[in-house]
């Protein structure tokens, strides 16, 4: 996503945040909630995956820029 795109999105969150005509505090909190316990499955689910091959090409990353400062 651009910047100017996240920009739009966070000042259009902004100012539906600020209309409220729902009052909607409580169902807010209770999306935020349950959002928020869908990241931490995935989280939990992401950390017990084997990240062999994930760290390995973080090393061929690093081995890289190593190589080509020398």
């Amino acid at each position: 996503m651009h910047q100017k795109t996240l920009n739009r999105l966070v000042r259009f969150i902004d100012q539906f945040q600020q209309m409220n005509f729902a009052n909607d505090t409580e169902m807010a909190r209770q999306r935020l909630v349950a959002g928020l316990s869908r990241l931490g499955a995935e989280a939990r689910s992401l950390a017990q995956q084997d990240a062999s091959e994930l760290v390995q090409r973080f090393g061929s990353l690093g081995q890289r820029k190593f190589e080509l400062a020398a």
